[in-house]
């Protein structure tokens, strides 16, 4: 999974320490949003949080001022140093024409909020690997891991977007063990880095989703879906001229996870436990589709039978087909 781009204040700061009161009260609010606009037409979702008492509920790293590197802190200092980088690059440069001064263009401060944040997972089957091996003994083993992810996604977001990464955490509270990544275009004379857009490339959740069970072999690879993802893929390579961001992320932690844990039989049990829900799943979602379809139809029969005034003049609905409606053209 990888997220899409999102401003990050006061509120997103807190979020990214798993301890704090404010990730416990969003956890809560999104669990209650999660059963009230359930649809319907997906399986229902259900909280995948838990807790790992051997890792705690997550690793967090700040960019050091003066080499640029990330270092290590919980999580109440990771709090504090995010608040002074936000304040920071909270406003920017821009160039504005005036008359008045020479050259006809001058600098102007300009609010803004500098600094956006998006996420990447690892894969279902590496995150559950992971967390077994915490609770038979290896935390450390994991936690260096965490080390090694935070690292290289912030050489991999710094080289492909030219972005001063800020703070990556590790969380370890949900069932993919995922990571927050805090960036800026701002650069440390408040100008843009040069280089730098706002559009960075990236394919979003689903996308990177469906094309990890398409390369591990877990759906085919003619189906819609993953026939749809490689179409955004190769749509956003063509247009930004590089692999998506974010694909090149889930690359990074699975390849990492690799390196770490290597293959090994409790692997290929955890890719072969993933791969046997995925037929009941997929197949269920098609019913649970088509049962709402088939609903929305009968409500949208029974509308347009209310009047002729619902239906246009040269249309006529005839006889059941199927078990959908006729429609013939005057």
């Amino acid at each position: 999974m990888a997220t899409f781009q999102r401003q990050i204040g006061w509120r997103a700061v807190r979020h990214g320490v798993v301890e704090s009161t404010i990730h416990k009260e969003d956890v809560a609010l999104n669990n209650e949003r999660r059963g009230r606009y359930w649809l319907g037409v997906e399986v229902k979702p259900e909280d995948g949080h838990h807790e790992i008492p051997e890792l705690g509920g997550g690793m967090y790293f700040v960019r050091d001022r003066q080499g640029g590197k990330l270092n290590e802190m919980d999580g109440d200092k990771f709090i504090v140093a995010m608040d002074e980088w936000t304040a920071e690059k909270s406003w920017y440069y821009r160039e504005i024409e005036d008359a008045k001064c020479k050259g006809g263009k001058r600098w102007k401060r300009t609010k803004t909020k500098g600094v956006q944040g998006m996420v990447v997972s690892c894969s279902p089957w590496w995150s559950n690997l992971i967390y077994e091996a915490a609770r038979n003994g290896e935390a450390e083993k994991v936690k260096e891991l965490s080390r090694q992810i935070a690292a290289e996604m912030k050489a991999v977001v710094e080289k492909q977007t030219k972005r001063q990464v800020l703070s990556v955490q590790i969380h370890y509270d949900t069932v993919n063990l995922h990571a927050h990544v805090f960036s800026t275009r701002i650069g440390d004379d408040h100008k843009f880095i040069k280089g730098t857009t706002k559009r960075i490339g990236l394919i979003g959740p689903w996308a990177n989703g469906v094309l990890r069970q398409g390369e591990q072999g877990f759906i085919p690879q003619d189906s819609t879906n993953f026939r749809t993802a490689r179409r955004l893929y190769e749509r956003n390579e063509h247009r930004m001229g590089s692999p998506p961001l974010d694909w090149a992320l889930c690359r990074t932690v699975d390849l990492l996870c690799q390196g770490m844990f290597g293959f090994s039989p409790r692997l290929a049990f955890w890719q072969r436990v993933y791969m046997q829900g995925l037929p009941a799943l997929s197949f269920n979602r098609l019913l649970a589709l088509h049962d709402a379809v088939g609903r929305e139809v009968q409500v949208w029969q029974k509308f347009a039978a209310r009047s002729r005034d619902y239906v246009p003049s040269d249309i006529v609905l005839g006889r059941g087909v199927n078990g959908g409606r006729e429609v013939q053209l005057n």
